[in-house]
């Protein structure tokens, strides 16, 4: 009876994975067609503030759903799931975190250059950079998706789901890693890379342990956060030097 709820308690991770990075695309593409649309509508220029207006409001509306939708599927496993009061003693792994992803970083850069004898930007990163360097609504776009919405949708999929779902009978690191993996191969699917792959991948695994630290998501989501927000200024030095 264990083995065929363990099995079930997989498939259901996998679906509701699936199911996550779905709405997460939803999220992107109706944001995206949704301020097109309002552009087209009106015969305005695409930075008019009516189209960006109800880009925002549309991620904001889509991200709500897609957010209580997989607070559902965690608290299947994890009934405590939810925001609860900020608290000094797991603040702090917000800190820890974040020196955690600064040297995930470092270490990247390193093994890179050591390798390749070139420093090479991810080309998720690249993108990000092109679309800010663009202002107007494709930076807005991408301010809001990099400090808002990734940070809720993406902790509730690779965290949430993976920490709760795969192996958490299991030793401690397992899912861990899982977790780190499956979030540095989603950020580099479109566009493959080794470096960074690694550098993601660790990333993930950072805000893993913040997660399991804490024992409540919302720190993980805050470090994440906190890490794009900060990477979200250089996205605007950059379009206000374009």
């Amino acid at each position: 009876m264990k083995k065929i709820e363990g099995i079930s308690t997989f498939i259901m991770g996998i679906i509701w994975i699936i199911v996550g990075i779905i709405l997460d695309f939803i999220i992107q593409l109706a944001s995206t067609y949704s301020k097109q649309g309002v552009v087209n509508w009106l015969h305005v220029d695409r930075n008019n503030p009516l189209g960006i207006i109800t880009m925002v409001v549309v991620a904001a509306i889509l991200t709500i759903l897609t957010v209580k939708i997989l607070v559902y599927a965690v608290r299947k496993k994890s009934p405590k799931t939810g925001l609860h009061p900020f608290r000094a003693d797991k603040l702090v792994w917000v800190g820890y975190g974040y020196l955690m992803i600064l040297g995930a970083g470092l270490l990247t850069l390193a093994l890179q250059t050591l390798i390749t004898h070139q420093s090479m930007t991810a080309s998720n990163q690249a993108e990000l950079e092109e679309m800010a360097g663009k202002g107007g609504a494709a930076l807005v776009f991408v301010v809001v998706l990099a400090v808002f919405v990734a940070p809720l949708v993406e902790e509730l999929i690779f965290r949430g789901v993976v920490l709760n779902y795969f192996f958490k009978k299991g030793p401690w690191w397992l899912n861990v890693i899982l977790s780190g993996l499956l979030f540095g191969y989603f950020h580099v699917f479109q566009e493959f890379q080794w470096f960074a792959l690694l550098q993601y991948s660790l990333m993930g695994v950072a805000l893993a342990i913040v997660y399991k630290k804490t024992k409540q998501i919302q720190y993980s989501m805050a470090l994440h956060m906190l890490n794009n927000g900060i990477a979200a200024i250089g996205l605007i030095n950059i379009a206000l030097g374009a």
